[in-house]
């Protein structure tokens, strides 16, 4: 009985480490609903479930832009501000010493300001950074 206690215990723990606050959940969410209903940045779901199928998918550019652009992620130019992704990862790693090692992994400047959003953003949900999680 007591290992079952510990085990619920560590797993709630390791849930509640990786959540979002619900203040970022709801802006998330704002965010998404934003970009969806946009006809310019509107991207069917399956694609982004399927994201690594869909990557070079100009919609699938186009709405990951907005979201990433949304979230502060990238500025209007499409430059990272890598400032702000620190902070975003900090809110959802629990090894905050992992937290400079992604910024560097991650915000990467691609050859495009939507590449460079779906290749964040790919990076951050491989490596388990569900700030925005592509694949839900």
């Amino acid at each position: 009985m007591k290992v079952a206690v510990v085990l619920l215990t560590v797993f709630a723990v390791a849930i509640s480490a990786n959540q979002l606050p619900e203040n970022e959940r709801q802006s998330v969410k704002r965010i998404y609903e934003q970009c969806q209903s946009n006809s310019d940045t509107k991207v069917d779901e399956d694609l982004l479930r399927k994201l690594s199928e869909n990557n070079d998918n100009r919609q699938v550019g186009a709405h990951l832009l907005c979201i990433s652009v949304g979230a502060g992620l990238q500025k209007q130019n499409g430059q990272l501000d890598k400032n702000i992704i620190r902070n975003k990862i900090s809110l959802v790693t629990q090894d905050k010493t992992r937290v400079d090692d992604l910024v560097t992994k991650c915000a990467v400047q691609r050859e495009t300001p939507e590449k460079t959003a779906v290749k964040l953003l790919i990076c951050l949900d491989q490596n388990n950074v569900k700030y925005i999680h592509v694949n839900q």
